[in-house]
């Protein structure tokens, strides 16, 4: 058995453009509706002004995907997000030798010897001729899986939103801070954008 961290990184065939030029996208796209000034900072400012009004459908405009890391509780949350398009690791099609944990904060010693018997009795199962699709049923919840997610930035910054709340878990709420992270650093004012509109309008 071996702990590894949650992670996220970007997966998308092309690398980001800067968050002014995506501002510049979305305001043209905002544009056609009323056959607006295209020049840049009018786009942007547009952009912007889209979400100040709640008008966040044209956000749906750009995909961006990103791979995380996360224990399988956490990907049973983020599979149920109609508007994302999802690939994860499975447990059919792979046996595993040695499986990885995704590491907790405060993990104690017996919750790792759980996870040291939850690997032997399902090596014990794969040795007893059992195929990894049933074998799989004594995994635990906490073992580490990959998620491959591309949806549209109104989808992700609904995500940030959603799963910072207090129904979710703390293994949730830590991949939220992650992703967070990520979009407040390279989108910083569509991200700050979309936070005040929903402290105005909370879920």
């Amino acid at each position: 058995m071996k702990l590894i961290p949650m992670s996220i990184q970007y997966m998308g065939a092309f690398d980001l453009p800067p968050e002014s030029d995506v501002l510049v996208f979305i305001g043209r796209c905002a544009g056609e509706v009323y056959n607006s000034k295209m020049n840049r900072e009018a786009c942007m400012n547009r952009a912007l002004g889209c979400i100040k009004r709640g008008h966040h459908s044209v956000f749906e405009h750009m995909n961006i995907t990103l791979k995380s890391t996360v224990d399988r509780g956490t990907s049973h949350a983020l599979v149920r997000h109609r508007h994302c398009a999802v690939t994860q690791s499975s447990t059919i099609y792979q046996k595993f030798q040695e499986i990885e944990i995704i590491e907790q904060p405060d993990v104690t010693e017996f919750e790792l010897e759980c996870y040291r018997h939850d690997e032997i009795a399902y090596q014990q199962l794969l040795n007893h001729g059992k195929a990894p699709s049933r074998a799989r049923d004594v995994l635990p919840t906490e073992l580490a899986t990959n998620v491959i997610i591309t949806t549209n930035l109104r989808q992700w910054m609904y995500m940030l939103q959603r799963r910072c709340g207090p129904g979710d878990s703390d293994n949730m709420h830590r991949w939220d801070g992650m992703v967070r992270a990520w979009f407040e650093d390279l989108f910083p004012q569509i991200t700050g954008a979309f936070d005040c509109w929903y402290e105005k309008h909370p879920l």
